[in-house]
């Protein structure tokens, strides 16, 4: 059953925790939508463009990368122009309602995940790996690998991991104690990060 939603590439596509019939995509086009796929309707579209005349931009909001996780009220966005947004769902008539902006990565910001409810990972094309608590609390920063753990204005940063490559992929889940991250790069190699 296909269902044109996006006027360019669709990049990503999550499934809405708890609400089986709902999607949420991102893509080129600078918009994220939020579907029932069952009854083909469209709940909200999330816009990024920016409608200026005889502006050229160039890093454009194209969104990268889109995540949700069972049990979190949380829908995270990774976009091209290095910004991490953040939005909370709110009714089934009302979708998802804007939260934070996090403005993160020097470059694009080229995957994003929540490691747990509120733990939001974001891996950019500067090679930085972003972990951040939406709900407040600190890292200590101590990591297993080089890191920089120089922290950013935003008080839901809590820390800043250099990866040293353009990070294409990234996945990763809070245990106790720690955060473990798996990275895929330019490289053949998967990378494995825990930090405390």
């Amino acid at each position: 059953n296909k269902q044109t939603v996006h006027e360019n590439i669709c990049a990503s596509v999550q499934w809405v925790p708890g609400r089986s019939s709902e999607i949420v995509s991102g893509g080129m086009d600078c918009k994220i939508h939020h579907r029932d796929v069952y009854k083909h309707r469209p709940i909200k579209t999330l816009s990024e463009r920016l409608e200026q005349q005889g502006v050229h931009i160039i890093n454009p909001p194209f969104v990268n990368s889109v995540s949700t996780r069972w049990g979190s009220r949380y829908m995270v966005a990774g976009y091209a122009s290095g910004t991490v947004k953040v939005w909370r769902l709110g009714s089934r008539k009302v979708g998802y309602v804007p939260f934070k902006t996090l403005p993160r990565h020097n470059a694009g910001t080229g995957c994003v995940c929540l490691a747990d409810n509120t733990t939001v990972i974001s891996g950019g094309n500067d090679g930085f790996i972003h972990i951040s608590d939406l709900e407040g609390g600190q890292s200590n920063g101590s990591s297993e690998m080089t890191s920089d753990s120089e922290t950013e204005a935003d008080e839901s940063s809590t820390f800043k991991l250099l990866h040293g490559h353009k990070i294409n992929w990234l996945c990763g889940y809070r245990e106790s104690d720690h955060v473990t991250i798996y990275t895929c790069d330019e490289t053949c190699a998967v990378t494995k990060y825990k930090v405390t």
